[in-house]
């Protein structure tokens, strides 16, 4: 080999380490500035100057009642209505909490909208189907049938209240507060709506759909009455299948025995507020009825399948500081909905005489 071809490849590889050591170099740039993104929006009390601003002409409407020009025109309430928009961290915090504590909520499907109301379409039968040979000809047959049906999401108030010594006090969070009563206040309507709502300005219950099955069984609670409403249950929705009863029933339950001498009723011990029935989970809800006679005090099945919740992306409010003096008092509407759409995977077990729990 030639000097000079010696000389040529030694600047070939002197450049290319140069080259390498500069991608080299640019990415240990690009991987600090990434890691030091995921810090600074990994702290809780970071916002965006957006958001801030948000935050401070809020708290200054509930402390103040001062619109700033960033409520008149960010916040103001949509499609006309009066009051101003929570701030959307505050909004889903609220609902986020609704969630996690409301018993339907829990089981139900949830779905959020922007609308007033929501159009689903339902299968009255199954899709036909068959086995056929490669290139067979294939049998005409009935579609399945399209229902349609709308759940509208109905106005849900509340009207926390507090004295003005209360707003001018700079040591008591605000945003906490009335997030609090909030919860508190919207989750007693909705789960008494859920369960035994009559759909008139408010959601349909479970507990009015006439299409539900409901299982005569007898006066006393006892281990058959369990196992009668597994057994009718459609074997598709048992994987996904709970039990809903108020703290009372279920405590009529707590002493009952399988014919092997084992207790049916279940705690778990990792998770002290999770509890079966022959292994199937049980939901406490203080609004399921007690056993009574043709009381629907127990009700099974696949709940998420069964029951849709709608929520309407938003809750408004109004600061009212004139109808109930010393008192300023907020009005809070959120927009709610919620109906039985799949009536086959839910049973019910229906009392026939008073029990002697």
């Amino acid at each position: 080999m030639q000097e000079n071809q010696i000389e040529e490849i030694s600047g070939n590889v002197k450049k290319f380490l140069a080259r390498e050591s500069e991608v080299t170099k640019k990415i240990n740039q690009i991987e600090n500035r990434v890691s030091k993104m995921q810090n600074y929006f990994s702290r809780p009390d970071t916002f965006s100057d957006d958001s801030a601003l948000e935050v401070k002409s809020f708290n200054d409407y509930l402390r103040r009642g001062v619109e700033g020009d960033l409520i008149t025109k960010k916040l103001s309430g949509d499609d006309g209505e009066a009051g101003v928009a929570l701030v959307p961290t505050l909004s889903k915090q609220v609902i986020n909490k609704i969630n996690a504590i409301s018993p339907m909520r829990q089981l139900a499907s949830v779905e959020s909208i922007s609308t007033r109301a929501l159009d689903i379409l339902i299968e009255d039968d199954a899709f036909a189907s068959g086995w056929v040979a490669e290139g067979g000809v294939r049998d005409v047959s009935d579609s399945a049938k399209l229902v349609k049906k709308t759940i509208n999401a109905h106005e849900l108030y509340a009207q926390p209240k507090a004295t003005q010594s209360i707003m001018d006090d700079a040591e008591i969070n605000l945003d906490s507060w009335l997030v609090e009563r909030l919860v508190d206040s919207f989750i007693k309507k909705e789960n008494e709506a859920f369960i035994i709502g009559d759909g008139n300005n408010k959601p349909h219950g479970l507990l009015r759909n006439q299409n539900i099955a409901q299982i005569d069984v007898r006066a006393t609670v006892d281990p058959e009455l369990f196992l009668e409403l597994i057994s009718a249950l459609d074997e598709a929705h048992l994987s996904n299948a709970s039990f809903l009863m108020n703290r009372k029933t279920l405590s009529a339950v707590q002493s009952l025995k399988d014919q092997t001498g084992r207790f049916i009723w279940q705690q778990s011990l990792s998770d002290p507020l999770k509890q079966t029935i022959f292994g199937i989970p049980v939901i406490i809800c203080s609004h399921m009825p007690d056993i009574a006679e043709d009381s629907l005090s127990v009700a099974f099945g696949d709940f998420r399948a069964a029951y849709k919740v709608v929520d309407r992306s938003g809750i408004s409010l109004v600061r009212d500081p004139y109808t109930d003096k010393p008192f300023i008092k907020f009005y809070a509407v959120k927009r709610v909905g919620g109906d039985v759409v799949n009536p086959v995977a839910l049973k019910f077990a229906k009392f026939a005489a008073p029990a002697d729990a």
